[in-house]
């Protein structure tokens, strides 16, 4: 299993991993935007401003299995950086192999480096909470919170944002 940075060229796989994922979690009732995955891939990839990574997990034959989006940021009452996962996922069939946590310790040492104060992850998808929870207390991780939310609107009905 190797950990590398994304490169252009995958961000076809990657919208295609992003379709994966988005229709076994909760997000499923939300229309998918092929064309905005992509354009924010694309944008991400290409982003030289030093606040973005995204990092790929390949199998021993280059094929992708995973990826970690994260961001830098900080909090609206202090200037110490802090490290959050924007995306993070990988392939189901592929979750038992390493990928996961070589994804994260990438995410880390790329924050550390940086001088980053804490890392953060959010769970929202809907699923594998449990699983996710053990994953993430065991590399030592402790629950802040929770995620909620509220939808307004029927599935498949949607709004332009003009």
């Amino acid at each position: 299993m190797k950990i590398r940075f994304a490169r252009p060229d995958d961000v076809e796989t990657f919208v295609e991993l992003g379709r994966r994922h988005h229709e076994i979690t909760r997000f499923h009732c939300f229309e998918f935007n092929a064309e905005k995955v992509r354009r924010s891939l694309a944008g991400l990839i290409g982003y030289e401003g030093g606040k973005y990574c995204f990092f790929v997990a390949e199998d021993d034959s280059g094929q992708a299995v995973g990826g970690l989006i994260g961001c830098l940021e900080t909090h609206i009452f202090s200037d110490q950086l802090v490290a959050s996962i924007v995306h993070y996922d990988v392939l189901p069939e592929r979750r038992m192999s390493g990928a996961a946590l070589r994804l994260l310790m990438a995410f880390r040492k790329w924050a550390e480096n940086r001088g980053v104060f804490e890392l953060c992850a959010g769970v929202n998808s809907g699923a594998h909470i449990e699983r996710t929870d053990r994953f993430l207390r065991r590399l030592g991780f402790v629950q802040t919170g929770g995620n909620y939310a509220l939808r307004l609107a029927p599935s498949g009905q949607t709004h332009s944002n003009g």
